[in-house]
């Protein structure tokens, strides 16, 4: 072992009288506990370990990033019990060096960096390492936030070049229809008056499809939610508005119970509107032919929340995690977007979106909107999965 100013110490202490003794250790006793408070003080968790994996010392964020019990003495506690996923036994037995990134689930999820180095020298019993760990899951979801900022970019980009196409065409068949039933007034007999109708129901459509469209430009492009006082039973009627000729036509039974007296809040109506839509499509494709769809607006607290109830087939618990993501989806040829959509709404409101589901009974989804402002988490995921 290298010299020490203990080594020295305990060398002359045949020589040193009683008063240059207990000056001597004096300061040592200082300079413990300077390093012990220095050590307590820092972000990183600090552990000492020996060659079995054992915790020889730990600093406070070292107890709180690994969660070791409040009263544990130094050689009691394995590493290995905190930490799954490295082989820290091999590391240290051939002294090692090692960095990566673990993720810890209990008692809260975590990413941890960690760095471990052996020590040149031995101390006491053999030889030790110093394990370093870096709480890094602020620094992951900032990455991950950004990631996904610049993903849903370069979606709303591509988005709207595609409606911007699509509404050509559109505009084109809405002129050709009005040239069709212009050219139909010249032509007598009542067999026209079947095409005229069926060229009507045409436009209806084309117009529907515009204001789509519209709809979905509009909940893509980034821009401020312009709230005001907006009654909630409204939004949810002019929501669910382009969805009744489609629910019809599907055979589809919608119960709607709505709560009196919920009162205004503030919102942008047209954006809520959009959430709504999506929300009821969502339902209704998952309920599907001569299915049920459930609809409920009430107040619960400081909130006000649309729910939809589906009788589908429900959603993988597996799944779950991943909704809200651009293109990821369990509908057959759809998009993903429109959860996006709702979860941005629901940001810029500060408001959530929550999913629940059980595989083979069906999915519930709830919107909800502060009836002040304030800001809370996004997509609570709860046990069983959701749409």
């Amino acid at each position: 072992m290298k010299s020490s100013f203990l080594e020295k110490l305990l060398e002359r202490a045949p020589r040193v009288g009683p008063v240059e003794l207990q000056t001597h250790l004096t300061r040592l006793a200082e300079e413990k506990g300077f390093l012990e408070t220095l050590f307590n003080t820092l972000q990183e968790g600090v552990t000492v370990l020996d060659e079995e994996g054992r915790l020889m010392y730990w600093n406070r964020s070292a107890q709180r990033l690994l969660h070791l019990p409040e009263a544990i003495e130094p050689g009691t506690w394995s590493l290995v019990r905190s930490l799954r996923g490295v082989d820290w036994k091999g590391l240290l037995q051939e002294r090692k060096s090692s960095s990566g990134t673990l993720e810890v689930s209990y008692p809260e999820t975590r990413m941890l960096h960690y760095a471990l180095v052996p020590l040149d020298e031995e101390v006491g019993d053999g030889p030790r390492h110093v394990a370093v760990f870096h709480d890094a899951t602020r620094e992951r979801a900032e990455a991950r936030s950004a990631v996904e900022t610049g993903r849903a970019e370069a979606l709303t980009l591509l988005a709207a070049e595609v409606a911007h196409e699509i509404g050509n065409p559109l505009n084109s068949l809405h002129l050709q229809l009005q040239v069709m039933e212009k050219d139909l007034r010249d032509i007598p007999g009542k067999s026209v008056d079947k095409v005229r109708s069926s060229l009507e129901v045409c436009r209806q459509e084309v117009r529907r499809l515009d204001g789509l469209i519209a709809r979905f430009l509009r909940a893509l492009r980034p821009q401020a939610a312009q709230k005001q006082l907006e009654s909630a039973e409204r939004a949810l009627d002019e929501g669910l508005a382009p969805l009744k000729a489609e629910l019809l036509d599907r055979k589809i039974l919608v119960e709607k119970e709505v709560e009196p007296g919920i009162g205004p809040l503030p919102m942008d109506r047209e954006q809520v509107q959009q959430a709504i839509y999506n929300l009821g499509r969502n339902a209704m494709q998952a309920a599907g032919e001569q299915g049920i769809v459930r609809i409920s607006l009430r107040r619960e607290g400081d909130f006000a929340v649309w729910e939809f109830r589906d009788n589908g087939p429900g959603i993988r618990p597996e799944d779950l995690p991943h909704l809200g993501r651009p293109f990821y989806t369990t509908k057959h040829g759809g998009t993903g977007l429109g959860l996006m959509i709702v979860q941005r709404i629901a940001r810029e409101h500060g408001g959530d979106l929550q999913l629940q589901s059980v595989p083979g009974k069906g999915t519930t989804t709830r919107f909800l909107l502060p009836f002040s402002e304030k800001r809370v988490h996004l997509l609570e995921a709860n046990a069983s999965g959701g749409e």
